[in-house]
């Protein structure tokens, strides 16, 4: 706009200064006159073309006012998408940072479990250890045993010859009629060689016994705690029985291993066979010694057999728990 402002006021004094030297002087000639008109022309023209480049520059910044705002509001979007983006992330590094978190606790407990794993073989290694000395004792008593037991028979031979021979001496007092002094003599002696060989072979079965005891002991010895678990048990939660008629109190449990069976005997101390024991109701006993049966088994897995005695230390009940069905399937009652 300046521009053309110029150049009209360009354009002015040209025409004026043609004004006044066409009324001052007269000297000029019409060439010069005509040179000037030409020259004002060409500059109308540049003004035109000027006027026309200042529109395009004006469309031109127009356009590019247009395309910054544009870009502007491109960028507005590009930010907010950034944002959304980086707010996704933290969220996204958060939840991975608590997932690291967790694996790192799953982690640490694997590794308690390995370890408590390797202490629970090394236990069985001990154990399996211990069991083979178990088995490489009672394999020398199983041995000595055999050979009290054919002691014992060789005894009991003996003691049949000698039997078979003092009835043989019998008979031939009563049917020679010997002399009673000599035969008298005699029975003394074979009746003493009778009892020596009588307390021999009880010497023999004690020791027998006594072996048998050993190897039992040896062969339970890892179960002592369990029956005592057993019978903590039993004597806090069946020491008594109750019904609309009865009340059985049990004052001492046995606890012991019968043909790969638990053995329980229960001695009760308030009731008898004849009286009390007669008076119980009999289906509901029964459930009773069943849930004892079922507690025990939750833990052992075995077949159980229940024996019930009355004040007197008489047998009143045998039950017989089977672990594979979970009931008494048998029972004996007097």
């Amino acid at each position: 706009m300046k521009s053309k402002l110029t150049m009209i006021v360009l354009s002015f004094f040209v025409v004026g200064t043609l004004l006044v030297f066409s009324t001052e002087s007269n000297t000029y000639s019409d060439t010069y006159v005509t040179n000037l008109e030409m020259e004002v022309s060409n500059l109308k023209s540049d003004l035109r073309n000027k006027n026309d480049v200042i529109d395009n520059l004006r469309t031109q910044l127009n356009n590019s006012q247009n395309t910054i705002l544009e870009l502007k509001t491109d960028l507005q979007l590009k930010e907010d998408e950034i944002n959304t983006l980086q707010d996704d992330n933290k969220e996204q590094i958060t939840e991975v940072s608590a997932k690291e978190n967790l694996i790192g606790e799953k982690n640490a407990k694997i590794n308690d479990l390995e370890n408590k794993l390797k202490e629970k073989d090394n236990e069985i290694e001990n154990l399996n250890n211990l069991l083979s000395e178990k088995n490489y004792t009672i394999q020398g008593l199983e041995y000595q045993i055999t050979g009290l037991n054919s002691q014992t028979n060789t005894l009991t031979s003996e003691l049949y010859s000698t039997n078979q021979e003092l009835e043989s001496l019998k008979s031939q007092m009563e049917n020679n009629n010997i002399n009673m002094s000599n035969s008298t003599y005699q029975l003394e002696r074979i009746s003493l060689e009778n009892s020596n060989l009588q307390y021999k072979i009880s010497q023999l079965e004690l020791e027998n016994q006594i072996l048998r005891n050993n190897v039992s002991d040896d062969d339970y010895d890892n179960d002592d705690d369990d029956y005592d678990d057993i019978e903590d048990l039993l004597e806090d939660d069946y020491d008594r029985y109750e019904d609309d008629d009865v009340t059985f109190r049990f004052d001492d449990f046995s606890i012991s291993e019968y043909s790969s069976k638990i053995r329980i005997k229960m001695y009760g101390y308030n009731f008898d066979r004849s009286d009390e024991w007669e008076d119980r109701d009999k289906y509901d006993f029964r459930d009773f010694i069943e849930d004892l049966c079922k507690d025990i088994d939750r833990d052992y897995n075995d077949d159980i057999e229940v024996i019930v005695y009355d004040e007197d230390n008489s047998r009143v009940g045998e039950y017989y728990y089977d672990d594979s069905d979970n009931e008494i399937d048998d029972y004996d009652e007097y």
